[in-house]
C-alpha cells in the first residue's frame, strides 16, 4: 500500500484554502488541484510499504505524546520556486513551523527504518495542486508573486494521522489508517 503520515487541517482553514484554489484556477494555468477532502500537512511520505510495516506504523505512532498546537496558515509559494511552478503550496508562519517540526521529527525518528527515506529538511506546507504544463505559467507565477503573505487562518491542530493513497484517475482517494489524538 501507498502510505503517508499528516497532520489534519481543520475547516476553518480549508474553506479560505479552497476558496484561494478558485482563484487559481482563474489564472488559466493548468493545475491539478488537491481536493478538499484531501489538503492536509505532510509530514512523512512512506511510498509502498507493506501490510506488516502498515501495522509497525501504527503501533510506533500509538506510542508518540504529542501536544495539540494553534498554527497561523500564511503565505503561498511553489516548488521548486515561483518563477517555475510544479507544485503550488500554502504555507506556515514561521512560529507554527517552529511548533510543527519537533512533531515531524519525532514522526521520523519513531518510523526510522520503515519507508522511504527523505533527507530534505521539514518545511512545513499544504499542498494547493500541481501544474500539468506550461499554459499559463506565467500568469500562475505573477499570480504568486502578487500574493506572497496571504492569509488563510489559524489552524489548531489535534490529530496526526497515518493514512493510505489509492491512485486513481482523477486523483487520490485517501483512508485514514490509524488517528491520533494529540493531548
Amino acid at each position: 500500500m501507498r502510505a503517508f503520515v499528516a497532520l489534519e487541517v481543520p475547516d476553518n482553514v480549508v474553506s479560505p484554502l479552497v476558496d484561494f484554489q478558485g482563484e487559481l484556477e482563474a489564472t488559466g494555468a493548468d493545475i491539478k488541484l488537491v481536493e478538499r477532502e484531501n489538503l492536509h500537512l505532510n509530514l512523512k511520505f512512506l511510498g509502498e510499504i507493506t501490510e506488516a510495516q502498515g501495522a509497525e506504523v501504527a503501533s510506533r505512532l500509538g506510542g508518540l505524546t504529542m501536544k495539540r498546537v494553534n498554527v497561523e496558515v500564511r503565505g503561498v509559494g511553489a516548488f521548486p520556486g515561483p518563477g517555475r511552478p510544479r507544485v503550488v503550496w500554502a504555507g506556515i508562519a514561521r512560529s507554527g513551523e517552529g511548533l510543527l517540526a519537533p512533531i515531524a521529527e519525532s514522526v521520523n525518528t519513531v518510523l526510522e527504518g520503515i519507508g522511504e527515506r527523505d533527507n530534505r529538511p521539514f518545511r512545513a506546507h499544504i499542498t494547493l495542486g500541481r501544474v500539468r504544463s506550461p499554459r499559463n505559467l506565467r500568469e500562475l507565477a505573477e499570480f504568486l508573486r502578487a500574493n506572497p503573505g496571504r492569509e488563510f487562518g489559524v489552524a489548531n491542530i489535534s490529530e496526526l494521522k497515518f493514512k493510505s493513497s489509492l491512485l486513481m484517475p482523477g486523483g487520490p482517494i485517501y483512508r485514514d489508517l490509524g488517528v491520533y489524538h494529540m493531548g
